[in-house]
Order: C-alpha cells, then sequence, then structure tokens
C-alpha cells in the first residue's frame, strides 16, 4: 500500500479514545440486559407499559440523532466540531442516570410510575446522543492514517465490549443481591448510580479534553432537512454496513435482555456464568482481530463465524429444562464465537465508509452518518424490547413472590426460547447473507486511501487545514 500518512495519535491519547466507548458497550448494556427486569420486577410496571416506556424515548430519537449529526456537523469552535457536545452531553448524563433507574417502586399509581420512567428516558436519550454521535464522529477524525484509524477503533472496540460484559455481569449481580434480599432498593439504586455513572461519565469528559480531529473540516455547512437526513442512504457500502449493525446489534440486545429471564424460568443457570463466556471469547477475538485485520477484509472477519451462531441457537431453542446444564453453557460458546466477528468489526468498517463517502461527494459529514446509525439501531432496539414485553405479557408472564424457587406458565417459557433462538437464526442468517455482499474489502480501502490523499491534495483540503484543535 502506498502511504499517504503516519501515525500521529501519541499512546496515552489512543488509550483515552478508546475508553470514551466504556459507555457506548456498557451503558447499553445495562439498558438491554437489566431495564425491563428492572422496570416489571424491581419497580412494578406491567411487561407492555416498560417496553412502552422504552420504545416512546426512541421515536424522539428519530428527531434527536439526526439532528445531533447536523449540529456536530456544522460546528466550528476552537475546540473543534465534536468534543463541545461530547463534553456537554457527558455532563448531563450523570443525573440522567440518576433519573432512569429511580427507585420509585413505592408509587402506588402505575400511570405515574410509567410516565416517570418515560420522561426519564427522554432525558438519558438526549444526553446518551450528544456522547453518541459526536464520538461516532470523531472515531473517523482522529487520525488519517489507515491503519493507526484500524488500531484504535478495534481497540475503543474491545474497551466497549470488555464494558458491556463487565457491567451486565456487575448488573445481574446486583440484580441477584436484590432478588435475594441482600440489598435494598436504595442500595440497588446507589450502586448503579454511583458506581456505573462514575465508571461512564469520567473517559467521556476526559476525551473531550484530550483528543483532537485531524482530518480536514469541510468550508460547507450542510443544511438540516429530511434528504440531508437520509442522503447516507444513496451510499451502497452504508446501506450494507447498517444492516450488518443492526443485525448483529439487535441480536445481542435481544440475547442480552432475555438471558436473565432464560436462566431464571427455562433452563436453571448461572447467568454470571453463561455472560463470563461471552467476556471470554470477546477477549480471545480481540486478540484474533487485532492480528488478521491487517491482512484480511473486514467483512470476511464479520461473516466466517456465524454459522456456529446459527448451531449454538438451535441449542438454546431446544435444549430439555430437565437436562444438565452444561449444554446451554456450550450453546453460549458457539453462539458467542457465531456473532463475534459482528461485534467487533460494526465500527471499524464505519470509517471506510466515510472514506467511499468522501470519495463519491468531496464531503467528509461522518455526523450525518454517526446520527443515522445511531437513530436505526435505537429504534429497532426500542421495538424490539417493547415486542418482548408484549411477548411476556401476552403469554402470562407473573411477577414471582419467592425468587428462590420462580415458576412461570409453559407458555412463557416457549415464548422465551423461541424469541432467543429466533432472533439469532433470522438475523445472523441476514448478516451473513449482506456481508457476502459487502464491497468494501481491504484491496477496495487500500486504494481508497490514496485516492483521498490525491483528491484532498487537488482540493486544497490537507490534514493541516483541520486545525490544531
Amino acid at each position: 500500500m502506498t502511504t499517504t500518512s503516519r501515525p500521529q495519535m501519541t499512546t496515552p491519547e489512543r488509550l483515552v479514545f478508546a475508553a470514551g466507548d466504556i459507555f457506548g458497550g456498557g451503558g447499553a448494556a445495562l439498558i438491554s440486559v437489566l431495564y425491563l427486569f428492572y422496570l416489571t420486577d424491581v419497580i412494578g410496571i406491567p411487561p407492555g407499559y416498560a417496553g412502552l416506556a422504552l420504545l416512546i424515548p426512541k421515536i424522539w430519537d428519530a428527531i434527536n440523532d439526526p439532528l445531533m449529526g447536523a449540529l456536530s456537523d456544522n460546528a466550528r469552535t476552537r475546540w473543534g466540531r465534536r468534543r463541545p457536545f461530547i463534553a456537554v452531553g457527558g455532563s448531563l448524563l450523570a443525573f440522567a442516570m440518576a433519573a432512569i433507574w429511580a427507585p420509585i417502586g413505592n408509587w402506588d399509581s402505575t400511570t405515574a410510575k410509567t410516565l416517570w420512567a418515560i420522561g426519564a428516558n427522554l432525558f438519558y436519550t438526549t444526553a446518551a446522543t450528544m456522547v453518541a454521535v459526536p464520538y461516532g464522529s470523531l472515531s473517523t477524525e482522529v487520525t488519517t492514517d489507515y491503519e493507526e484509524r484500524n488500531r484504535i477503533n478495534v481497540m475503543r472496540l474491545a474497551f466497549s465490549t470488555i464494558s458491556a460484559a463487565l457491567c451486565t455481569l456487575g448488573g445481574t449481580t446486583l440484580l441477584s443481591w436484590y432478588t435475594s434480599g441482600r440489598i435494598s432498593n436504595l442500595e440497588l439504586y446507589l450502586l448503579l448510580v454511583g458506581v456505573f455513572g462514575t465508571v461512564f461519565v469520567v473517559p467521556i469528559l476526559t476525551v473531550a479534553i484530550r483528543c483532537r480531529e485531524r482530518t480536514p473540516i469541510p468550508t460547507e455547512r450542510t443544511r438540516l432537512s429530511l434528504a440531508g437526513v437520509v442522503s447516507p442512504l444513496k451510499h451502497d457500502s452504508f446501506r450494507k454496513l447498517l444492516a450488518l449493525y443492526v443485525c448483529q446489534a439487535l441480536t445481542m440486545d435481544v440475547v442480552s435482555a432475555l438471558v436473565f429471564f432464560y436462566s431464571l424460568y427455562v433452563v436453571r443457570l448461572n447467568v454470571t456464568v453463561f455472560l463470563g463466556i461471552f467476556i471470554t471469547v470477546n477477549l480471545i477475538g480481540f486478540i484474533v482481530v487485532g492480528r488478521v485485520v491487517r491482512s484480511v477484509s473486514k467483512n470476511v472477519i464479520y461473516r466466517a463465524p456465524i454459522p456456529l451462531a446459527l448451531l449454538g441457537a438451535l441449542g438454546i431453542g431446544l435444549y430439555p429444562s430437565d437436562w444438565p446444564a452444561f449444554g446451554p453453557y456450550l450453546c453460549a460458546i458457539a453462539v458467542a464465537a457465531g456473532i463475534c466477528g459482528g461485534v467487533l468489526m460494526s465500527w471499524v468498517m464505519f470509517p471506510d465508509v466515510i472514506d467511499d463517502a468522501e470519495l463519491a461527494t468531496g464531503r467528509r459529514n461522518a455526523g450525518a452518518f454517526s446520527g443515522l446509525m445511531t437513530l436505526i439501531r435505537g429504534l429497532s432496539t426500542a421495538v424490539a424490547v417493547q415486542l418482548i414485553g408484549l411477548m411476556l405479557q401476552i403469554t402470562g408472564y407473573q411477577v414471582p413472590t419467592d425468587y428462590f424457587q420462580p415458576t412461570q406458565p409453559a407458555a412463557v417459557q416457549i415464548g422465551i426460547r423461541a424469541t432467543m433462538a429466533g432472533t439469532i437464526i433470522v438475523l445472523m442468517s441476514l448478516a451473513w447473507w449482506i456481508s457476502g455482499r459487502y464491497p468494501l474489502t481491504r484491496p477496495v480501502c487500500e486504494r481508497m486511501q490514496v485516492q483521498l490523499w490525491q483528491q484532498r491534495a487537488a482540493d486544497g483540503r490537507t490534514e493541516e487545514s483541520a486545525g490544531d484543535r
């Protein structure tokens, strides 16, 4: 490959930037794994209403995410385009977490509890968007060196995935303590907000202070419009990446949302061990991906292990409740290995799509692309969680009075099995098909780097024009 740039970030800056995605992984994991159970079993909101409390704020995201993308694309400050929003969003995040986990279970009115949950989640999604959209855009702009960008995005996803796993383990442990009577509502609230809030907010604010943009800033500003919001969909590479991202993200969201229910009511498992398998497999995956991404196309890394996930999903759906518990753990290994490539690759592939779009249009408006990705992912997750809540309610889910021997009707158990296994099989089969048609292979990306350098030089848009922000 012809070299058109060189590494530009110091090791501390790389680590700071990568650690900024601790919230991206951990925050999403807490919501996906714990929040539906928290609303139904701790706060006491019926499953259908609980799903609605997550769906309505995501409808606000239909405005919020593209707006944030346009605002950060058009911002021109001495601190760059992205960092001011990251700083403000990170500061608000602590208060938003205090709102969504508020211990309101002793309120008598279901309507009041539901309205509080909706309002708190509107606040939370706004703060989260102020962080997530500019941070996702910044991942394409902190360096102009292709190999360095690959490394920092793999590092970023390492922090994100490990954070998601550890936050899931920590959160489920806290819920286990609560259901066993070891901690009270108030103690659960203080631990969720105090510990996780600190772990999320501090790295975000450090990114705002220590990291900067290095790609050329466009002179032309974009106008917020519906056409502008959906304009990234004109690019074939982005459409395919968006589908791949949603497939793996929704798979993880559904599995995460139901794993606590599955381990309590379907096959008696140690949920910590089950989730620990995903941590271990992903750690191994990072080591492998960090090496092979230097020579193998990213869509191949995404696609190759998917058949393992399909086999594991069949086991999760069909494994008898009275058989030894080691079987579902083996299935978890297969599922984790099968979706590992998708979990790791989606945002590592994102900067390549922005390069492709810049070549086609001459503009690098990563905020519009990041905002649309965040929007579609959020809406998809909210709809999925709403459907899970409706499934539980329709099949007759009942909040147990005794968590030592919890039981549910057979229809609930079948619904949990079918939803977990069916989601993995359908979405990852679709991802396998799409990834085989993804256009930005490694040779294509290498050629794009040379073409981008030539285009920027011809237009007078060099990396120095980004300024020393």
